[in-house]
């Protein structure tokens, strides 16, 4: 699905331990052999940091600054402190606007996103895709019929062929 008019966008979505993490990881190392650009929009349900105390940057956001953006040879990270608990799936794809493809760890209540359900049967829960809007597809163990297109975890190339054309 394009959000906007540039950045194809998906959502991987699953319960904790279905294997979220691992797909992602092996779709960006897929796409990255073929030379798509894949930015990774990663929902953590918690406070974090990606500084911490007595380094500069720690210290510099804790005074109180808005924006604080680490910089090196080879990396960037921008830190800015939210005013409010929203989300704005705009401005996040907005940040990546240079990638190829945008994937979303996460965001299943977010109905403007087309979604992408990674399912173990070990977890024994119900499949997100009977109660969650815009499910596309599901990566599963399990050998049932779904009314959605199913593929199997070892699936790299075809899932990454249909998520990336599908958004064509």
């Amino acid at each position: 699905m394009y959000y906007g008019d540039k950045v194809k966008t998906i959502a991987v979505i699953g319960w904790k331990n279905s294997g979220k993490t691992t797909l992602v990881s092996n779709l960006v190392k897929f796409f990255k052999e073929k030379k798509i650009k894949v930015g990774v929009v990663k929902h953590a349900h918690h406070s974090f940091d990606i500084d911490h105390p007595n380094t500069d940057s720690y210290k510099i956001r804790k005074s109180g600054a808005y924006k604080t953006t680490l910089v090196s040879d080879k990396r960037l990270a921008l830190m800015e402190e939210k005013i409010t608990s929203d989300i704005q799936l705009g401005s996040l794809i907005d940040l990546n606007k240079d990638c190829d493809l945008l994937i979303f760890e996460g965001f299943k209540s977010y109905d403007e996103l087309n979604k992408l359900e990674v399912y173990i049967q070990k977890n024994d829960k119900d499949y997100l895709y009977k109660s969650i809007n815009n499910v596309k597809y599901l990566v599963t163990d399990d050998d049932l019929d779904h009314p959605i297109q199913t593929f199997n975890h070892s699936q790299i190339d075809k899932i990454a062929s249909e998520i990336y054309n599908e958004n064509s």
